[in-house]
């Protein structure tokens, strides 16, 4: 990471569901514009060992044992676009796919997917769906 470039941070913490009479917990990763900012600019549920090796595959280094990681602007865009998708997939080829597909978006269609995915997220959870529906239509992963 680049000295002068920002730091972003990625928290996970965890969120209780109900799913057929069984009480189950979630991992649940909150997406902050910078280190001591208040409010995330998105909240996935995502399993937090997919983002760490995400993480890794894009050549962020990783402590280990951490409940959080501190990444560039570019690492965070596709850890952004990565975690909104995945929380819609369920295939582990779909899975495996998208992080193909997200470690090799371009600059632009990065930038374009992390704004739209950001916009919607400001109007509620509901409306990330479009999309996100919209990405993986565009890149197969329907």
């Amino acid at each position: 990471m680049n000295p002068v470039e920002a730091e972003r941070l990625i928290i996970y913490t965890y969120r209780r569901v109900k799913r057929r009479g069984s009480d189950d917990a979630v991992q649940v990763c909150h997406f902050y514009p910078g280190t001591y900012t208040r409010r995330a600019e998105l909240v996935a549920v995502c399993p937090w060992v997919e983002i760490v090796m995400m993480a890794e595959k894009i050549g962020v280094h990783v402590k280990p044992r951490k409940r959080s990681l501190r990444v560039g602007e570019e690492s965070y865009k596709r850890l952004v676009v990565y975690a909104a998708v995945r929380e819609t997939l369920r295939s582990p080829a779909k899975i495996m796919e998208l992080e193909e597909v997200v470690r090799m978006l371009e600059e632009y269609e990065l930038h374009f997917w992390f704004t739209r995915i950001l916009a919607a997220f400001e109007k509620g959870r509901l409306a990330v769906r479009r999309p996100v529906q919209a990405f993986k239509v565009l890149h197969g992963l329907d």
